[in-house]
């Protein structure tokens, strides 16, 4: 059911990967193994926190360029907040990101070296409350996370260090949408 607050770009998105879905799912039924991710699972995965991704899907994500390109032309369509890849002069460690309305800081823990706190802060934005990360790099680095409910319009993240979230993160070359 069309929502009628949906803008016409959302609108036009939607019953695009409604078609596509449609022909997936008659497509599948010719007994051809799918090799394909849904793009309407696709959708799902870039606003939903609590969808879970098939292995199909994770699988095209991992290895398969064009499937990398449409997720994230999906990302940059439903997105509350686009970092892009940052301006750096040096090939260090970032201390932040920041645009659109929000900052990301990167902030060393003091209890343990092997952690590092990453603050995602509102500037200005009285409605901030994101549920969802993505990090898309140039080659296949993809990762997603789920981000807990902000608080006075601030979200705070323990990583490791050495995860690929952390690593994605402090990467020049990577993009973060928030959702």
């Amino acid at each position: 059911m069309a929502d009628i607050h949906a803008t016409p770009k959302h609108q036009f998105v939607e019953a695009a990967l409604d078609a596509l879905s449609t022909s997936d799912r008659l497509l599948e039924g010719t007994g051809q193994p799918s090799s394909k991710a849904s793009p309407s699972e696709m959708h799902a995965y870039a606003i939903d926190s609590m969808y879970q991704a098939s292995s199909t899907l994770l699988h095209c994500l991992k290895t398969n360029p064009a499937t990398r390109a449409d997720f994230q032309k999906i990302l940059s369509n439903t997105a509350r907040y686009y970092l892009p890849q940052v301006a750096a002069a040096s090939s260090g460690d970032i201390e932040s990101r920041e645009a659109n309305g929000c900052k990301i800081s990167f902030k060393p823990s003091r209890a343990n070296d092997a952690h590092m706190y990453v603050i995602i802060e509102s500037l200005g934005d009285i409605t901030f409350n994101p549920t969802l990360i993505f990090v898309c790099g140039t080659n296949d680095h993809l990762e997603r996370a789920e981000l807990p409910p902000a608080q006075n319009g601030r979200v705070q993240l323990l990583l490791e260090r050495d995860s690929p979230m952390a690593h994605g993160l402090l990467d020049i070359k990577t993009e973060v949408y928030l959702k």
